[in-house]
């Protein structure tokens, strides 16, 4: 059984007239990146995640999310953008290096959206699932064991609950989906008490910032781009 954690980046609002703004939010792209291992390698890699936040003077059960590691919050509070930068630096090399996982990507750039579509279209959290879910069913057609679970983060239940009606949707009557690898609908969990959603989220920040600077974090983006097995840009 193979296991995608499921993370996204940047997201779904359009602005009400003009461009999109160079900073803040709207933001031009959504990343939604899904990281998969097979569950016999599971406890390898979150026990590597686990060392490598002891290795740096964090507890085990610390979270390591994006936001905080750029803005020096939460588990980074108090820490200096140089050594921030460094744990990314280096948790993305033994990414590289140790972790034996595979990455699913899908690039929705939002101006070139046609917005008189209907919302399963120009929603970017529902499109780029859609997009997600047939990639992590063609993958699993290439793999021994083609059958997979997919995990989001909990706090997308609240946000969105139509995800997983509309996951549900699609495994049942997608043409894209068959013959159907996918087992059941998604399972939400918390990040904050799973290594490998936290590890999604990194990698999903990563990639959005590749594209919404014009590969400005070329050093991050680098260290794990041999680990994608998938991009897609929509439309």
């Amino acid at each position: 059984m193979h296991l995608m954690y499921v993370d996204e980046s940047g997201d779904c609002g359009y602005p009400r007239t003009g461009e999109f703004p160079a900073a803040g939010g709207p933001t031009r792209f959504y990343v939604r990146c899904g990281l998969i291992v097979h569950a016999w390698k599971w406890t390898r890699v979150d026990r590597l995640i686990r060392d490598f936040k002891l290795s740096r003077g964090l507890r085990w059960d610390d979270e390591i999310k994006a936001t905080h590691l750029r803005a020096g919050k939460g588990a980074f509070e108090g820490w200096s953008p140089a050594d921030r930068k460094v744990f990314l630096l280096d948790l993305l090399e033994s990414v590289r290096r140790e972790m034996e996982i595979a990455l699913l990507v899908v690039v929705i750039d939002k101006t070139r959206v046609d917005r008189d579509q209907r919302e399963r279209y120009t929603n970017p959290a529902v499109r780029s699932l859609e997009l997600l879910l047939e990639r992590y069913n063609g993958y699993l057609a290439n793999q021994r064991d083609k059958s997979g679970l997919v995990i989001l983060d909990s706090v997308e239940v609240a946000g969105d609950e139509r995800l997983r009606h509309f996951q549900g949707y699609l495994l049942q009557f997608s043409d894209h989906l068959e013959p159907r690898r996918i087992v059941e609908a998604t399972l939400f969990m918390p990040s904050h008490t799973t290594n490998l959603l936290q590890l999604a989220d990194i990698c999903a920040n990563v990639i959005y910032r590749y594209h919404a600077r014009d590969g400005q974090n070329l050093e991050e983006y680098e260290r794990i781009r041999e680990k994608i097995a998938k991009e897609k840009t929509w439309p």
